[in-house]
């Protein structure tokens, strides 16, 4: 289905890491370390996205403010998953006879590319010592890397935004997309972006580099035009979460699924009253199954993407 069939508009975007970037997993994974996933769920670009618009819209934002702009973020937007990219490759990942790999390089060959840790410990603040037991490793994805030539070049994450045609936030603010990119009331809402955790070491911090620079129509999510008609083919990896069912064949693997927020979103289409927090990060969504990125499902299925990134049959 072409763009004027359907009511959506999609863009390509390529972001730089400015700083590290650690996307978390919940439930926890490990005692000691602290790992991150080698790409970014829509999830938290929906995430970034609500933040920054919601406190350029209001001074000091309250949990209800996040909620109603959340709500308008979800109405109007759609995520694909962001994956890693160095400027040639994109690293997304599948399962294969050989394991997990990414960008058709083993997760070992990844990770010596990509991947970093820092070792921190709690503080106690009386006594400025250390907690007894609170040793944590957490990993991250590097912002640079060494090319094959032993120069320092940026790491990049690549993906896709839809935006609703005649899109409004809270009905009051127009979302206009001008030279490619999104503005609500005179803001650059992509230019810059807090994404993940681990914000308190400056984690996080992506800039907008290109617009539509990826040209490649035969590999999702990028031919996706119409994220309301996704056809998830048989024998290829998918590349995000799609929502478990036990009728399907499947080689990889199945994930519990959930995600920390000031309220939980998966509610917000139609509970007005949804619990909520003025603490970022207390309320948690409710736990599903999913199949995990790169896994390859063993039958065509029609998919749908949720306003998270995630896929779900049709």
């Amino acid at each position: 289905m072409g763009m004027s069939e359907n009511r959506w508009q999609k863009e390509n975007f390529v972001f730089r890491l400015k700083s590290p970037l650690h996307i978390g997993y919940l439930p926890f994974k490990g005692s000691v370390v602290s790992p991150t996933r080698y790409y970014v769920p829509g999830r938290n670009l929906w995430g970034a996205i609500t933040k920054r618009i919601t406190e350029h819209l209001f001074p000091q934002p309250t949990s209800q403010n996040y909620q109603d702009i959340g709500r308008s973020v979800i109405k109007n937007f759609r995520f694909s998953y962001f994956y890693l990219y160095d400027g040639k490759t994109i690293y997304l990942p599948r399962y294969t006879a050989e394991g997990l790999k990414y960008g058709g390089v083993t997760k070992a060959e990844f990770e010596h590319k990509f991947i970093g840790s820092i070792v921190s410990t709690e503080i106690e603040s009386k006594s400025r010592t250390a907690k007894d037991e609170s040793l944590h490793e957490i990993e991250f994805i590097n912002n640079k890397f060494k090319d094959k030539d032993r120069n320092i070049k940026p790491v990049m994450i690549a993906g896709c935004i839809w935006i609703k045609n005649d899109a409004k936030i809270k009905d009051e603010y127009n979302l206009e997309i001008r030279d490619n990119e999104i503005f609500v009331d005179d803001l650059n809402i992509i230019s810059e972006l807090i994404l993940g955790g681990e914000s308190k070491y400056g984690f996080g911090h992506v800039l907008l580099d290109s617009v539509d620079e990826i040209k490649l129509s035969n590999v999702p999510p990028f031919k996706w035009e119409n994220p309301d008609e996704i056809k998830i083919e048989s024998d290829r990896s998918i590349v995000s979460h799609v929502k478990y069912s036990k009728d399907i064949e499947f080689k990889g693997e199945v994930e519990l699924l959930t995600g920390r927020g000031y309220f939980d979103p998966k509610r917000l289409k139609n509970d007005n009253n949804t619990r909520a927090s003025n603490n970022p990060g207390k309320i948690i969504s409710k736990l599903e199954y999913y199949f995990s990125p790169g896994t390859v499902l063993m039958a065509d299925k029609n998919g749908i993407l949720d306003w998270d990134g995630t896929l779900i049959q049709a």
